[in-house]
């Protein structure tokens, strides 16, 4: 990354990132990925970041407490953490606390009474809890249009609408990771929101396509990942011949499964490691995204995808959280056109057009810098 002189001049900024542990782990995983994204982003905007890690409450009684009468944001954190928080950002004068995913919102109403003013609380959202709630309960059990609801289920997801309007009184910016959730964060009553476009590490794959193939990668008991890829699929066995498959990369290998039994033109492959899932796409016609509800944060999966400059479709819903300024991405509203799109991408040449479009988007996608730019902007600093 190029500094300028002017940037070289600038003192770092004090700051604490308060995470759950977890999140801080060098993993695979979505939230890992994106954290990491956000410490970067955070160092290249000139934050000198100091880590205070918390490990979720695990004692007994909470636990029995969370199963017994579970309440969205509601006895996970610590006990002491945001006593512990202010102490630190006291004893070292901090005027910047980062608070880290959603989880952490609950302790912001201690710090702003303690702290005051003066101090700067800033949500690293991942996703609203709510959203992922509201697609849980559409699709309970396999039904859709809410046909298992309960009042339990709609007095749960009322709760957590309220205590992410009551979280929000106390922040004072929000950063989340897709352009819907800004309005979902207006609408809660945050008082500043942002999104931050997700930057797209170039990987390109010795690309090496089996007309036959295609691919998918995700955790399949997800609730939209599993929804989309069965309706997917449904649209893909009314028109496909018997020259394809649809390779599936993922787990837990119980619902994996039950699509395979269901579905015979699906291949599990399991869990692979990166090495082993590059070798994999690399002979993929193209990677399919198929999403059809807007859940929370985004699909870190696609910046993946992307990097591999390898061929890729999805839909509005599945590249929420990207942009770029060259290249088009194929799109598709529906299962039945994007059914009808990956079948498209068996015909090599078409594949062939489409992977340089891919390197387009790439290389025009916002660099961390751009993002931290943005952040350095939207803080005022």
């Amino acid at each position: 990354m190029n500094i300028s002189s002017t940037e070289k001049t600038r003192l770092p900024i004090t700051a604490l990132f308060v995470s759950d542990a977890a999140y801080l782990k060098d993993s695979p995983g979505g939230v890992q990925i994106c954290t990491q994204e956000y410490l970067r982003t955070l160092e290249a905007a000139g934050f000198d970041i100091s880590l205070f890690k918390y490990t979720p409450e695990t004692r007994i009684l909470t636990r029995l407490r969370r199963k017994l009468k579970p309440k969205p944001y509601t006895y996970r954190l610590p006990t002491e953490l945001a006593k512990n928080v202010v102490s630190l950002v006291k004893e070292k004068d901090i005027k910047w606390i980062f608070l880290n995913q959603v989880d952490t919102a609950p302790i912001a109403k201690y710090l702003r009474e303690n702290l005051g003013e003066k101090c700067k609380i800033i949500l690293l959202s991942h996703g609203l809890e709510s959203t992922d709630i509201f697609h849980a309960m559409r699709t309970k059990n396999g039904e859709s249009a809410f046909g298992k609801v309960t009042s339990s289920d709609l007095e749960f997801l009322a709760q957590s609408l309220v205590s992410e309007c009551i979280h929000r009184q106390y922040i004072d910016y929000v950063f989340c990771l897709s352009a819907f959730e800004t309005e979902i964060e207006h609408w809660l009553g945050a008082k500043n929101v942002t999104w931050l476009p997700r930057t797209i590490p170039a990987n390109p794959l010795p690309w090496n396509p089996d007309s036959s193939r295609l691919g998918f990668v995700g955790t399949i008991d997800h609730t939209p990942n599993r929804e989309g890829l069965i309706l997917f699929l449904e649209a893909l066995e009314k028109i496909a011949s018997g020259n394809v498959c649809l390779r599936l990369v993922g787990g837990p290998e119980s619902v994996a499964k039950t699509i395979i039994q269901r579905f015979p033109f699906v291949e599990y492959l399991g869990r692979l490691s990166n090495e082993e899932l590059e070798k994999e796409a690399s002979t993929w016609s193209c990677f399919v995204h198929p999403l059809f509800c807007y859940s929370r944060g985004c699909s870190t999966k696609l910046a993946i995808s992307l990097g591999w400059e390898i061929p890729v479709i999805t839909t509005p819903a599945g590249c929420r959280g990207y942009s770029w300024n060259q290249g088009n991405l194929p799109l598709a509203e529906t299962p039945d056109s994007l059914a009808e799109l990956a079948l498209k991408m068996l015909n090599t040449e078409v594949a062939v057009n489409i992977q340089k479009e891919m390197a387009a988007i790439v290389n025009s996608a916002p660099t961390l810098s751009n993002v931290a730019e943005k952040v350095r902007s939207c803080l005022s600093i």
